[in-house]
Formats: C-alpha cells, structure tokens, sequence
C-alpha cells in the first residue's frame, strides 16, 4: 500500500515551521465527497457475524373451482439460501510523537478524519461490487449471478406458461432475465428493452409482481447519455419528432464513481422493489495508543459491514457492448 508507514518529522519538515497560509488537505478540503451507496442500497444494523436468507415462492395462480368439485391442492416451494458473513476493515497510523507535538497547524492530530473517507471509500466499493461483480461471482439464493440472462424460477417451465406476455422476453423457458443478451450499450432501444423486462418481471410461480424501475445506474462517462435520454422533449438523435416517452417513466439517474466498466448502466427500482442490502455491524470507529517505548502515536480505525443481494427482482444490468 503506497504511503509512509511511520509518519516522522523528516518526511513533513512544512508543518514544523511558521508561515504556511494554507495546508491543502484531501480529508478536510475535499467537501463534495458525499456518500453516493445510500441512494440505492437498503440499509439496516445486525448483531450477528453472517446473516442467511432463505427465498419461500408463493402458491400459484388460483384455477377455477367447478360446482361440487374440491378445490386445487397446491404448496409453497422452499427455495435456495444465502448467507452474507460481515467482514472487518482496518487503518492504522503511526506517528511519532515528535511530529505531533511539534506540528503548529495540528495537522496531524486529526488523523481519525482521514481514516473516516478511507472508511467511506470501502463501504461505497464493496456496495457497488455488487453491479461490478454481480454478472459473474456475485449470487443470489437460486444460486444464478444476480445479473443474469436466465434466472432459474421455483416453478419451472410451468412459471413462465403462466406468466402473461413473457415469450418475447426470455431465453429458455422456466427462466426470466434480468440482463440482455448480449450485453448492450446505453442506448434508447437497450433502454426500453430494461424497462421491458423489469415491468413484465414474475414471481417464481409466474404472477406478474407489478414493480417499476426508478433509477437508471450509470458512470459518469454516461452523464451525458443519460441526460439526453432523460431529460430530451424529443427521441435523441430522431429526425421525426417523436415524443421521448422516457420521461413519462419518471426515472431518475444514478451516477456511480465506483463502476468499474465505463459503459456498464443498469435500472433498479426503488428500495422497496429490490433487496440490494447493507448491513452494518459495528460503525466506524477510531482508537488512538502511545507506544511507551518508541513514543509513537498510533491512530486506528474499525468498521464492520457487509453487503448482499438476496434476489434477483427488481433489477437489470448491462456492462456494455
């Protein structure tokens, strides 16, 4: 990891000295750094070292019940689980004591501001793995990748001859995407292919679950993109005058900095409709020691958390042509 590991006053000679106007400091100058994962991760606190979710599908559609005849027996189908286990992240800084006492700007008695935007950077890294990884490591309780061109359903080939107007949408029957196939690049046809496929999205036993995208994800090399599909009274790039249809779905852009694919964009719907989840177990916390011996100052900090995607629903994801 690049930086200094014991921090001494050979290596910062500028603070030991009067007559500095300003320090520019990335942890205290840097204002605009907000935390972007709060806008599309559902959050909660957990006691627990690994949480597990279990996935239970519905009965399925209620058949006609004909004069003097008994009712259709039909069950709930037990699905697969997930267990997400919280992990533990760690800095530590060691300064000398030196340093700290002979610092005039109090610079570096401030070190647990620092570890606080380190802190931020992991849990907004970990957070967007999910869209980073979700297409080939990350899994959900069927046990597919959450961003998928088939998702297994519960009821099999029977879930999607029951799920209404679907036969265009999938690939294989018994299963539903949630990516296209192949990948694609954010265009005004890719992007009503999503709306598509998230508005016509099924329970495993092939009931429609009536859930709306909200939020477009995006990178930052798609700002522009976004805006023109979003915001355009007209079809970007039409001749014809056709009215942009898109804004009437109310979507809203998501610019993620921590996308690794320039061209990856995707639609989840609000927190209520997905179940991309943040857990925190202990919050970022910072200790501070005195090694007796070398007279070192050392600056720690701790935060556990963890981050899972239980389902599949809700969500679509591309990662470009």
């Amino acid at each position: 990891m690049p930086g200094t590991s014991l921090m001494t006053r050979n290596a910062f000679p500028p603070v030991l000295a009067p007559g500095l106007k300003h320090i520019f400091t990335h942890w205290l100058d840097l204002k605009e750094h907000m935390p972007q994962y709060v806008h599309y991760m559902n959050e909660a606190t957990t006691d627990d070292a690994y949480t597990i979710d279990w996935e239970l599908s519905g009965t399925a559609p209620m058949p006609i019940l004909n004069e003097g005849s008994a009712p259709a027996t039909d069950g709930l189908i037990s699905g697969g689980t997930k267990k997400m286990i919280v992990l533990e992240y760690g800095l530590l800084s060691e300064i000398t004591r030196q340093l700290v006492d002979d610092d005039k700007y109090h610079v570096f008695i401030r070190m647990p501001e620092a570890h606080a935007r380190s802190g931020m950077f992991a849990r907004e890294a970990a957070c967007c793995s999910l869209f980073n990884l979700g297409g080939t490591s990350i899994t959900t309780t069927n046990g597919a990748t959450l961003f998928n061109t088939a998702q297994p359903l519960m009821g099999g080939v029977s879930a999607t001859q029951i799920a209404p107007n679907v036969s265009t949408i999938i690939n294989s029957a018994g299963t539903y995407p949630n990516r296209p196939s192949p990948d694609a690049d954010l265009t005004m046809t890719s992007l009503q292919q999503a709306i598509t496929m998230i508005a016509l999205q099924p329970d495993d036993r092939g009931i429609p679950i009536h859930v709306k995208p909200k939020h477009l994800v995006h990178t930052v090399q798609q700002r522009r993109n976004v805006r023109e599909l979003l915001g355009s009274p007209g079809v970007p790039g039409s001749n014809n005058n056709e009215l942009n249809w898109v804004i009437a779905e109310g979507l809203s852009g998501i610019e993620l900095n921590y996308l690794t694919s320039p061209n990856g964009w995707g639609l989840i719907t609000s927190k209520e409709g997905h179940t991309l989840q943040y857990y925190d177990r202990k919050p970022l916390q910072a200790a501070t020691d005195d090694d007796f011996k070398t007279q070192v100052l050392l600056f720690r900090s701790n935060q556990r958390f963890g981050v899972v995607a239980r389902s599949w629903r809700g969500t679509f994801f591309s990662y470009g042509a």
